[in-house]
């Protein structure tokens, strides 16, 4: 058998295949085979933080690689170096097994970090600013305020905060909130008669990231409960980050105390970004998901809208297009794709309802296992049908049609792109998507 080096070496250099580079940077850069029997295979990553997204997010593709490879089936274990004596002297013994015991809740989205946040003229201060926070959390900028009128990258920016936090400090009480989940969660504890506990959650964190914070405008108990948590933060000299659409003073019915204290922070805007840096972005996203996307489409998508959510929200649709198909991307594809997310919201049931009464089947049989062409053909009209009208993924709208499947529902796709071409095919699923484009 090879040695551990040379066979991690070819193991990563598979996943590098499948998984976007600055990804694989992240999570895989400082990794080390360091056992290897046929029952066990021990790696070892920097800290806790690597291990458990690595376990929760990777292990399937890490062992499938060892099939392949070496046609072994061992149990995966993630290891790290324990912090060294001198520092575990100042982390007490309940410290430490609530560190063992803890499953991490921070909300994070460990894909969303700084290595991956494309600068330029108009977000350099937010991005710098939050570079900052997150080496010397609560020192100049407390609280932090990011905002921008649509989606340019704040949430963005208070995940990368944390992500940066936690690999610095992988013992750290991260959280990152909605602002809708804080005012729900205020609002049960105080009918509960648990807002004693409700504090104490907050004041044992190390860091809180408050995301979309102009959705409190109007309740005042949550923006009073808030400048109590903020009381908090700044006593204990822990970092709080915020982010909105607009600034402090433009968040109408907001308590003038808790204006005040937002202000008192550091108020960082991200501007709208011009034609350059969105394209650089489309190409960015497309050369991360292996898109081979013309000069002429990225020219096009950047000039759709100037939400980047809604951007990358088309790239993810042009992702599942092109390893459907297997097709080349042009300017008809995308206008296309925006065709079809312009359609009114839908259910997945409504789409059944109104398949099976065009075919004069019952629901039941439509999403059965009945193979006669009779109820067949239109269970894949409406699985094509669900697919292309909605957000819903394959699994999703497997389950919606009796537990079956994603392949199942992958074929049925390309089962029903095959048969466009027949007239037949051609005019029910035109009828149908005419009907439901009814607003």
């Amino acid at each position: 058998m090879p040695k551990k080096k040379e066979i991690w070496a070819q193991i990563i250099s598979h996943l590098e295949y499948h998984i976007p580079r600055s990804e694989f940077e992240i999570w895989f850069s400082h990794t080390a085979l360091k056992q290897l029997n046929p029952d066990l295979a021990e790696i070892e990553v920097t800290n806790k933080f690597v291990a458990t997204w690595l376990n929760d997010n990777y292990i399937t593709q890490i062992k499938r690689e060892f099939k392949s490879i070496l046609n072994l089936s061992p149990e995966i274990l993630f290891t790290y170096i324990q912090p060294s004596n001198r520092q575990d002297k100042n982390i007490s013994e309940h410290k430490r097994s609530q560190i063992s015991t803890t499953k991490l809740h921070h909300q994070l989205n460990p894909l969303l970090t700084f290595s991956n946040f494309i600068t330029a003229k108009n977000n350099r201060f937010a991005y710098t600013s939050a570079l900052d926070v997150a080496n010397k959390p609560a020192r100049d900028y407390n609280p932090l305020f990011i905002f921008s009128k649509l989606s340019f990258g704040k949430t963005h920016l208070l995940n990368s905060i944390g992500n940066h936090f936690l690999i610095s400090n992988p013992i750290a009480k991260v959280r990152y909130v909605l602002a809708n989940q804080f005012s729900s969660n205020f609002s049960l504890a105080s009918r509960n008669r648990k807002i004693t506990e409700f504090r104490q959650y907050y004041k044992n964190l190390d860091l809180l990231l408050l995301d979309d914070i102009h959705m409190l405008a109007g309740r005042q108990k949550s923006q009073q409960e808030l400048i109590t948590i903020l009381n908090i933060f700044c006593e204990s000299r822990k970092q709080v980050v915020m982010a909105g659409n607009s600034p402090p003073s433009q968040i109408y019915t907001l308590l003038a105390h808790l204006r005040s204290r937002l202000e008192g922070g550091l108020l960082a805007e991200i501007h709208s970004p011009d034609q350059q840096i969105k394209i650089k972005i489309i190409k960015k996203k497309a050369k991360e998901k292996k898109l081979q996307l013309p000069d002429d489409v990225a020219f096009f998508l950047a000039n759709t809208t100037s939400d980047l959510k809604t951007v990358i929200q088309y790239m993810v649709s042009l992702e599942t297009y092109t390893s459907l198909y297997k097709r080349e991307i042009d300017i008809s594809t995308v206008k296309s794709i925006i065709k079809k997310r312009h359609f009114r919201k839908i259910s997945l049931n409504e789409i059944q309802k109104h398949t099976a009464q065009y075919f004069s089947i019952s629901l039941s049989d439509l999403i059965s296992n009945r193979k006669k062409r009779k109820f067949s053909y239109p269970r894949q009209v409406a699985m094509y049908l669900c697919r292309n009208l909605t957000d819903f993924s394959f699994k999703e709208i497997g389950k919606a049609f009796g537990n079956k499947d994603h392949s199942t529902v992958i074929y049925a796709l390309k089962r029903v792109e095959k048969e466009k071409e027949k007239k037949e095919v051609f005019n029910d699923i035109n009828k149908l998507q005419g009907f439901f484009s009814k607003t």
